[in-house]
């Protein structure tokens, strides 16, 4: 297993690598490389100075709701992220999707336009041998608004594997999202082990006293935390990749508001190495 960090490509973010334990990055806002050629080749340079590989790229999945006739361009735009994603050394595609949730509809009504629009994705994703992760993310207020995220519980997750059953069609891990619905992570991750691609570290703090005062249902009960400033046990979460046989990329999604401005790299590094003390290595 190997440590990252989700951030915008830059040489300050290599640096900010290079001073912490950290091997590979998730690059963010990346969709204009694909058309640059020699924005792709100086960001290689760069990466070889500083001894860092790209581990992912975040980038925007089809909505469940495209149509048919807009498929063409959906598969033409995701052909050239796989191209550009092996060209960095078979990097994952990553990001919270699909979107485009239906709430008047089931579950299993949402999933079949799920296995509609992804299914060709699917198949290019196994012609070019690139993985494809959805983050399981369910949204500010809860899993399941309009033109929200499916993959956002244990139930639902099952049912998209079901009806796209393709390895290269996996997830972004991501415990913190789990956290605050009560969700177990791990065992979500004995469920999906086998179609999990990459995992997003970040914790999620619980103030227990606001639950019991304004319940669930209001918003201001939880925050998104860096590893090591909350309470999920990452050191038994790695013991248990381990114990299945996992290896992969851990990258460190940044959303926690205590160390923001100049203090953002720094939760980077004391996030960092705490977690490579958890990973056993």
């Amino acid at each position: 297993m190997e440590l990252g960090f989700l951030t915008p490509f830059s040489e300050d973010a290599l640096k900010v690598a290079n001073e912490g334990p950290f091997t590979c990055i998730e690059i963010g806002g990346s969709a204009g490389w694909i058309d640059d050629a020699a924005q792709r080749e100086s960001a290689k340079k760069l990466l070889a100075q500083y001894d860092v590989r790209v581990a992912s790229f975040m980038t925007l999945g089809p909505s469940i709701r495209t149509s048919k006739a807009e498929m063409a361009g959906e598969l033409d735009r995701i052909g050239r992220q796989m191209d550009m994603a092996n060209e960095f050394g078979g990097a994952v595609l990553t990001g919270a999707a699909p979107m485009g949730y239906d709430p008047s509809k089931s579950l299993a009504d949402n999933v079949a336009l799920f296995k509609e629009v992804y299914s060709p994705v699917a198949d290019l994703a196994e012609a070019k041998g690139v993985n494809v992760a959805f983050e399981n993310w369910p949204g500010g207020r809860g899993p399941f608004g309009e033109g929200g995220n499916l993959t956002v519980t244990p139930e639902a997750i099952a049912a998209m594997f079901e009806a796209v059953p393709s390895q290269r069609i996996g997830l972004e891990f991501d415990p913190s999202h789990f956290i605050w619905q009560g969700i177990d992570s791990m065992k979500a991750v004995r469920e999906f082990i086998d179609r999990i691609h990459i995992i997003h570290a970040k914790d999620t703090e619980i103030y227990d006293d606001q639950v019991a005062w304004r319940g669930t249902y209001s918003r201001g009960w939880w925050r998104y935390r860096l590893p090591g400033f909350a309470k999920f046990d990452w050191p038994a979460f790695f013991a248990l990749f381990y114990e299945l046989e996992w290896d992969g990329d851990i990258v460190i999604e940044h959303e926690d508001g205590s160390f923001e401005g100049d203090r953002r790299a720094l939760g980077f590094l004391l996030s960092g190495n705490y977690l490579k003390k958890s990973i056993l290595e």
